[in-house]
């Protein structure tokens, strides 16, 4: 397979992984590596934790923003770049948390290997975060 033909795939999966976002789902759930990892660099800030490793612990992660916001994604730009494993993802969030307004905007960079998304680096704003939950842990506790 040449390196555009990777590409071009790992765009298309980065496209189903969120346009078919359900974390309950054990057909959403193969799109995991089992050695995937989460990064969220501005996350300490608000209480979070930067990294989660493993795929039980990332689905984890995955089903309970998904259960505390209902969240959907808008306007989803998805392109690849110069290494054909990585794909620059750029969206919206929307969801609600006890009639408290979610809009996100996200910068997200997937990396996959053999099919399988290997590594989440997503970048979003702190402060939509606490305006909507309060207190962090109003999110931890759902």
């Amino acid at each position: 397979m040449t390196a555009t033909n990777v590409a071009m795939d790992n765009v298309e999966r980065a496209r189903v992984i969120f346009a078919d976002f359900d974390p309950h789902s054990p057909a959403w759930q193969a799109n995991l590596a089992d050695d995937v990892e989460m990064i969220f660099p501005y996350a300490a800030s608000i209480g979070l934790p930067p990294v989660v490793e493993g795929k039980e612990a990332c689905v984890g992660v995955f089903q309970a923003v998904a259960d505390a916001l209902q969240l959907s994604f808008h306007d989803t730009r998805v392109q690849p770049m110069a290494d054909p494993e990585w794909v620059l993802v750029e969206q919206r969030g929307k969801g609600d948390f006890k009639g408290n307004p979610y809009n996100q905007q996200y910068a997200i960079l997937l990396r996959f290997r053999d099919g399988k998304l290997l590594h989440y680096r997503e970048y979003f704003d702190c402060k939509v975060v606490t305006d909507c939950f309060g207190s962090i842990e109003n999110l931890l506790a759902g």
